[in-house]
């Protein structure tokens, strides 16, 4: 269903349910009786299974998409904090390159909290 027939069946059923409710009940039942008529209708039904499946397929491959993104950047992370960008910690301030700790005062081998 495009867009703008969704659209016009969504107007057309607000301005229904609005003219049926001020001619009362019986009225408003008519309009919801045609309503499910249409909606029962097996081209209708056919095309709202046809947009549940793309919208699965759509939404399966842009969630495996999503994963693969987030493992890549998962992985350069990893990567990068156990190597630094060039692979040598030599960058890093503080690094004490005996023992891999970096002091929180950045003079090498100072411990965190001393």
């Amino acid at each position: 269903m495009k867009a703008g027939t969704k659209l016009t069946l969504v107007a057309g059923v607000g301005a229904g349910y609005v003219l049926g409710a001020r001619a009362g009940r019986e009225q408003y039942d008519k309009i919801v009786a045609a309503v499910r008529k249409v909606a029962d209708a097996p081209a209708v039904r056919q095309t709202a299974n046809v947009l549940q499946v793309q919208a699965f397929e759509i939404t399966k491959n842009t969630a495996a998409k999503g994963r693969d993104a987030v493992g890549h950047v998962v992985e350069t992370v990893r990567h990068r904090g156990d190597h630094g960008e060039d692979g040598d910690e030599s960058h890093v301030v503080g690094a004490d390159r005996s023992n891999g700790v970096v002091g929180a005062s950045g003079s090498p081998g100072a411990k965190p909290g001393r």
